[in-house]
């Protein structure tokens, strides 16, 4: 047989089988877009803290990486998690949406066991959430690739979707509700182009924690206050809290962290170094047990360092004990002396 024409029958054999797949990949279940229906109320602002999957992320269960996340699927009428796809070796694998301890915008943690999902025919009507598909406006234009799924975990409600586009910065809350059709590679919605930067943007709380201890690391103004601090972040929001040692150490500290991307508000408990001094003294003159001390206190970084004299020992006992009971107080130090009868 002539080579040429043996040439053209392979390539035609894999065009021929090309487009087979192409076929059964769009007729497969999951494999083209599914409606969305109108939400009843507005999901993405669904009480309590929110979960983040991240799409391509890891799946451990007890720190036991079982796969990586492929998908998630969700019901098209309440827009609840289903479940998630796991790629496992050579194929993919469902596990059920309540077999979800928490994601943190890193890594998914499973339970130990969770039930077999049925061996039913896989339906064809469930909105397939899939990494890097491609967010579409009303318009049809690009706005950006799908990163991570953002749910309320005490309902199992999808609230959002990370999407990483254009500018600066590149990842933004898209609310479920504006959403009108999802499949596995497109996902369309109501969103003009132009209301792209006008969406919230986006960083996981662990990005945010990383960020902020890195920031005051290379801090050399902050470098003594860092190890003070306690700092605590949920959907994006910071809550500080600790030792400083004045008001403008305070604001430094706060102005870091509004700083970081992503970071939405911040929310200021620090206690300063001559703020708890005052409140030990004025607690121990307030109570009627210590009243007849006379003390000197200083603070600093949550210790608190009592001097001066008592009458007897109850009372140097009890000034210790007034001095605990202050918020923001972590060690007392009391050299109080008991005063010398005249």
């Amino acid at each position: 047989m002539d080579l040429n024409l043996l040439a053209i029958i392979i390539m035609g054999a894999w065009v021929v089988a090309i487009a087979a797949a192409g076929l059964v990949m769009s007729l497969r279940p999951g494999g083209v877009a599914v409606r969305l229906s109108a939400a009843g109320a507005t999901t993405s602002d669904a009480g309590g803290r929110r979960d983040e999957i991240l799409l391509g992320g890891d799946a451990e269960v007890y720190g036991n990486v079982r796969g990586r996340v492929r998908a998630v699927q969700l019901r098209p009428d309440s827009r609840q998690l289903q479940d998630v796809e796991l790629a496992s070796g050579l194929e993919g694998r469902a596990v059920p949406a309540s077999a979800i301890v928490s994601a943190d915008g890193k890594v998914l943690r499973l339970a130990e066991r969770w039930p077999e999902p049925p061996l039913d025919e896989p339906r064809d009507d469930v909105p397939t959430l899939r990494q890097d598909a491609t967010v579409v406006s009303a318009e049809g234009k690009r706005l950006g690739k799908l990163r991570l799924v953002c749910f309320d975990p005490s309902s199992g409600t999808v609230t959002a979707l990370v999407v990483d586009g254009r500018g600066t910065p590149s990842r933004r809350l898209l609310p479920i509700e504006r959403v009108t059709a999802a499949g596995p590679h497109r996902i369309a919605t109501d969103l003009k182009a132009s209301e792209w930067t006008v969406l919230q943007p986006f960083a996981t709380d662990w990005e945010i924690q990383q960020a902020i201890t890195q920031q005051l690391a290379t801090d050399p103004t902050l470098e003594a206050v860092r190890r003070s601090l306690r700092i605590d972040v949920e959907d994006q929001r910071v809550r500080l809290r600790g030792y400083v040692s004045d008001v403008a150490q305070a604001e430094s500290v706060a102005e870091l962290v509004r700083s970081v991307p992503g970071v939405l508000q911040v929310q200021r408990e620090l206690v300063g170094d001559d703020d708890l001094a005052r409140a030990v003294g004025e607690a121990i003159r307030r109570d009627a047990a210590t009243s007849a001390a006379q003390v000197q206190v200083t603070a600093r970084g949550g210790t608190v360092d009592i001097t001066g004299e008592a009458p007897d020992r109850s009372t140097l006992r009890r000034i210790e004990s007034v001095a605990r009971q202050v918020p923001g107080v972590a060690v007392v130090h009391n050299t109080v002396a008991v005063r010398q009868a005249s």
